[in-house]
């Protein structure tokens, strides 16, 4: 029976983790002959690779570039609204120059404000390398562990594959 340490977080990708490669092969033989993926879906990390970290982290991912670009529109708009609601609040209760300057007073806020709804989302989106998942696959890799990355098209195929592993009697799971 072999046993399996399971990595799955709350994205896409399942990690299967093995202390042998001819484990890590048989387990992507039993996927694919199970029709759960395909073999474009899965990615094998071993412990004599030198740099695991680029088969990690894909830099024209569009999915990761699209987060970038949500975060940095949601946390900026929400930088200028802040400090929009700021500036109202001042120019209507604030201090004397504040009240006499209204206009002054939303400009000198809302550029802030913008800066530091777009540093909050840099400081959220660019370190795709630090999620919990790429974390652990790392530090196991960096054990001399095999890891087995499977890439869910969505949450009820991670659901799917979730199910083999627990069904599985030639698996022993771990987490």
């Amino acid at each position: 029976m072999t046993s399996v340490e399971i990595l799955s977080f709350s994205d896409h990708r399942v990690g299967a983790v093995l202390s042998e490669k001819a484990a890590v092969r048989q387990l992507q033989d039993d996927l694919l002959n199970e029709r759960l993926v395909q073999q474009q879906q899965l990615t094998l990390l071993g412990p004599q690779q030198s740099d695991p970290e680029k088969q990690l982290i894909s830099k024209s991912d569009p999915e990761l570039a699209r987060n970038m670009l949500n975060w940095h529109i949601y946390l900026g708009a929400i930088g200028v609204i802040l400090a929009f609601l700021l500036a109202g609040w001042l120019v209507n209760y604030g201090p004397m120059f504040t009240q006499a300057n209204p206009y002054l007073t939303f400009i000198a806020l809302l550029s802030p404000g913008l800066f530091l709804g777009l540093f909050a989302s840099g400081l959220v989106s660019l370190r795709p390398d630090k999620d919990p998942f790429n974390q652990a696959a790392l530090s196991k890799v960096a054990q001399g562990k095999w890891l087995l990355i499977i890439c869910a098209n969505n949450e009820a195929h991670r659901a799917k594959l979730m199910s083999f592993f627990r069904k599985n009697d030639q698996i022993n799971l771990l987490n």
